[in-house]
């Protein structure tokens, strides 16, 4: 089970590409009360609730009766306690004691943490809903998708038959240019359709890493140039205070 963790200061383990990123999602979503101060909007845990119901069809995942509004420290983390045990466990994460204090008390830069979180867990979430949508729909009808690797399935299918294959090195396709191989198991529908959405997943998954990895190389590159110049004034600033005559 995952867990959100906090930091001594935990707007610095973000970017602002990152950060407008969340807040475009949270702007793009219809919530009962206006967004003027993130941190404290979402401290009761309210507005979260409806996020989640917005974000996930999932049937019975969040009761947006069990979560009311307030103001009281001991209300908020009553309101926290159940989503943490009702909806985020079931998503596979969880927030511990003191993430839910700082989030209660409004601790700048946890509940993006949190809403971060809950953001990939909730995509995570719908992607598995669709893959067993698609899975029963498939599954009482049809032609029946084979568990056998994508080779075997192409040998034993009537395109393959004739072919040989050396069981030491997989398959042998004699004097049969890649680019038709290729074709040729495409059009024999080889390759499971939810097996190469599953591999399209991971695919864009990798490719947000890689995106926010980039930013936040920029970033540090930037913070690297900015102690560059800090340095050079500091030096310039000791040259211009030494006395005359000094030596190094």
């Amino acid at each position: 089970m995952e867990q959100v963790k906090t930091t001594g200061n935990d707007m610095d383990d973000f970017d602002d590409a990152e950060l407008e990123e969340l807040y475009s999602w949270i702007d793009g979503i219809p919530l009962s009360r206006p967004k003027r101060n993130i941190a404290r909007d979402f401290s009761d845990g309210v507005l979260v609730a409806e996020l989640v119901r917005h974000c996930c069809s999932q049937k019975g995942l969040v009761d947006l009766h069990n979560y009311t509004g307030a103001n009281s420290t001991n209300k908020k983390e009553e309101n926290w306690r159940l989503m943490n045990r009702k909806v985020f466990t079931k998503l596979g994460f969880e927030l511990g004691d003191d993430v839910m204090r700082d989030v209660i008390t409004a601790k700048p830069g946890v509940i993006e943490k949190v809403l971060m979180m809950l953001r990939t867990k909730l995509n995570r979430a719908e992607w598995e809903l669709k893959k067993q949508t698609q899975t029963k729909s498939k599954g009482g009808g049809g032609r029946k998708e084979s568990d056998k690797p994508e080779a075997d399935q192409y040998m034993g299918s009537p395109r393959g038959k004739g072919m040989k294959q050396d069981t030491t090195r997989g398959p042998d396709y004699p004097s049969i240019p890649k680019h038709k191989i290729i074709r040729s198991i495409a059009e024999s529908d080889a390759v499971p359709r939810i097996l190469f959405e599953e591999k399209e997943q991971e695919c864009l998954a990798k490719d947000e890493t890689i995106r926010i990895l980039e930013a936040k190389i920029h970033r540090m590159e930037h913070l690297i140039h900015l102690k560059d110049v800090r340095i050079d004034d500091l030096q310039n600033r000791l040259e211009t205070m030494r006395p005359t005559g000094v030596r190094r």
